[in-house]
């Protein structure tokens, strides 16, 4: 496929010592497939294929948002032009309390340990960032290793996972029922508006969520490879015998547990009868797999809703002590327009708060940057810049990027200045208004891979 003018973004581009840096075509698949897996396993002797899978899934031309020309490769032209690098951008959608904001994810991060330390990654950035930004991409978000994406404006400020886990062999924890009050049914492309219903109880609590359109929900239940990290499993949860559609939980089976990504409940139904279902299905579903000779057998069932979810609060202490969550690291290169984006939110916060019709300006420094917020009547009618004539002149400072911790809800104010000395308001209005506009809310975002 022919790139538009706007999305090739400088490449082909030479770099030195006979790299040259270009976007992917068809005919790279098995050859980054291996090269992916290669790269990312953790152990050689137990290769991780299921990143050829994903990687196949990615450049089929079946992904909605997804093609081969939206992997980078750097090829060393001296070694037969083989691939000694690559990332990719996964285009997609999320929600800000509701608030659609396009966002891109690059994933698949990989290079050659002989061509390391020589800013190949960085070089990778430049097309991936410039091509989201010319999709109207306002956020870039990837998961990866401590620390390493700091280097490229990214802040660690959006819980990613989080689980609590529930063991069939602690005691009082599974008893089985006859007969069962509900079923699974496999659910079908015909299913989509009651399973976007329930997609949207199981994200309700989130601040934020991924929007999923009819496309997205057919390929997520039809496209990707069985073996891929983002094929989906979605099982509607029925009334037995009048097949009454009263939940839904999507889950996969890892190693030695059953890993449940997403669950959710009709309205006005209870939580508990639903979710200790689940846990006795799991566990049925975990011995037939033993007597059909599938090794590891799965030992627990791992809830992994985040850091907070009504499947918690409904089974209770019966979930061992939760796995707190790791982060997204989280990219906002027009944080100004970011924020304008999301007024709506901020000014509903305002209006239910005790700050109720406030009017002001506000001015947050970050040291090396600075915006300010102006109020008038409980709406933002202002996102700016102001000139500071001392580094940290401003109502409120932050360091670094961690504001974005804020704006994402992984933190509270209060939090982030316990941990930074240098993140402090320097009066009583503007902690009140900040701990408004931006209070501490979880969220786990089911990733478009």
């Amino acid at each position: 496929m022919r790139l538009m003018k706007n999305e090739t973004c400088g490449l082909p581009k030479e770099l030195d010592d006979g790299l040259l840096l270009r976007w992917a075509t068809p005919e790279d698949v098995e050859e980054l497939a291996a090269f992916n897996v290669r790269i990312h396993s953790d152990n050689p002797e137990e290769p991780e294929t299921f990143l050829a899978n994903w990687t196949r899934d990615l450049m089929s031309g079946e992904h909605p948002t997804t093609q081969a020309h939206d992997f980078t490769v750097v090829v060393d032209t001296k070694q037969d032009n083989k691939i000694v690098s690559t990332m990719n951008l996964i285009s997609q959608t999320w929600l800000y309390e509701g608030i659609p904001f396009k966002t891109g994810r690059p994933e698949l991060v990989a290079t050659d340990e002989a061509y390391r330390r020589r800013g190949l990654v960085r070089k990778q950035f430049e097309p991936i960032h410039a091509k989201s930004e010319a999709r109207g991409e306002v956020v870039q978000a990837i998961t990866g290793v401590p620390w390493y994406y700091r280097m490229f404006d990214y802040e660690m400020a959006l819980d990613l996972g989080g689980a609590c886990n529930f063991e069939w062999s602690r005691g009082g924890n599974f008893k089985a029922v006859d007969p069962e009050p509900y079923q699974f049914r496999r659910a079908t492309v015909a299913d989509i508006p009651v399973l976007a219903k329930l997609y949207e109880e199981h994200g309700r609590y989130n601040l934020i969520n991924r929007l999923r359109d009819k496309t997205l929900w057919q390929y997520e239940i039809t496209g990707p490879h069985e073996a891929s990290p983002y094929s989906r499993n979605f099982q509607l949860i029925e009334t037995v015998p009048e097949n009454e559609i009263v939940g839904y939980v999507e889950y996969k089976k890892w190693g030695g547990r059953f890993v449940v990504r997403e669950l959710g409940v009709l309205p006005g139904l209870s939580w508990r009868p639903v979710c200790l279902f689940v846990t006795r299905a799991l566990k049925s579903e975990a011995d037939r797999l033993v007597e059909s000779g599938e090794k590891p057998a799965a030992k627990y069932i791992s809830f992994g809703l985040g850091a907070a979810h009504p499947v918690y609060d409904a089974l209770g202490k019966q979930l061992e002590k939760q796995n707190p969550p790791y982060a997204w690291y989280m990219r906002v290169p027009d944080l100004p327009g970011f924020m304008q984006r999301i007024a709506p939110v901020l000014e509903r916060r305002l209006a239910d708060s005790v700050l109720v019709g406030h009017t002001g300006t506000t001015k947050l420094s970050f040291y090396r940057s600075e915006i300010k917020l102006e109020f008038a009547a409980g709406k933002l009618v202002e996102v700016g810049s102001y000139q500071r004539k001392l580094i940290d002149d401003g109502d409120a400072c932050f360091p670094d990027l961690t504001f974005l911790q804020l704006l994402f809800g992984r933190r509270s104010f209060e939090e982030l200045n316990h941990a930074s000395a240098d993140c402090f308001a320097k009066n009583a209005e503007t902690a009140v208004l900040l701990n408004i506009l931006f209070p501490k809310k979880h969220s786990s975002v089911v990733g478009l891979g």
